[in-house]
């Protein structure tokens, strides 16, 4: 399974919460046998993001937006992308956004994640150029995806580095 399968299938499992609708069969696997009772009209639960998006779609439920995308941290997105830790907020935090809006319209949000994707990639690969530096504090700072794309860089900065080195030596 591809790295990036692994990423969007982790996004998947993420949970949001939803209110429930009506009745539905089944559910109590997914919420606990104490929530059964309440499992009525107007109910709040958290769920697995699959799921929550496929009674949403099938107006059985709606899905509250993500905790990780409230307004303080879309807020923070905005001022200053690349300190935000978004690893301690979402570990696959791109890819359930994507998956958040695949379900959902809103484009002020695409906005404030293409230009944050923008700014946190340049200085993904500013970084990554710097090999002989410690990163640690920003890399702790990545999303899963992030911390890939910053090591494959910097691996690849690296090994051009020594290429460039040893033909300089000849």
């Amino acid at each position: 399974m591809s790295e990036q399968k692994i990423q969007e299938l982790l996004a998947k499992e993420q949970k949001v919460f939803v209110t429930i609708y009506q009745i539905i069969p089944g559910l109590e696997k997914f919420i606990g046998r104490s929530q059964l009772n309440n499992n009525s009209n107007g109910h709040r639960v958290e769920l697995p993001f699959y799921l929550a998006a496929a009674l949403d779609k099938r107006n059985l439920a709606k899905m509250e937006r993500p905790k990780f995308l409230e307004v303080e941290i879309i807020n923070a997105l905005k001022v200053n992308p690349v300190n935000v830790n978004l690893h301690e907020i979402c570990p696959q935090f791109y890819s359930f956004a994507i998956k958040y809006l695949e379900t959902h319209e809103d484009s002020e949000l695409v906005e404030v994640l293409v230009k944050s994707k923008r700014l946190r990639s340049l200085e993904i690969f500013d970084r990554a150029k710097r090999f002989d530096e410690d990163h640690m504090d920003f890399v702790d700072k990545l999303d899963e995806e992030e911390r890939k794309i910053f090591e494959k860089q910097r691996a690849i900065c690296e090994e051009s580095f020594s290429n460039y080195v040893k033909d300089f030596l000849k």
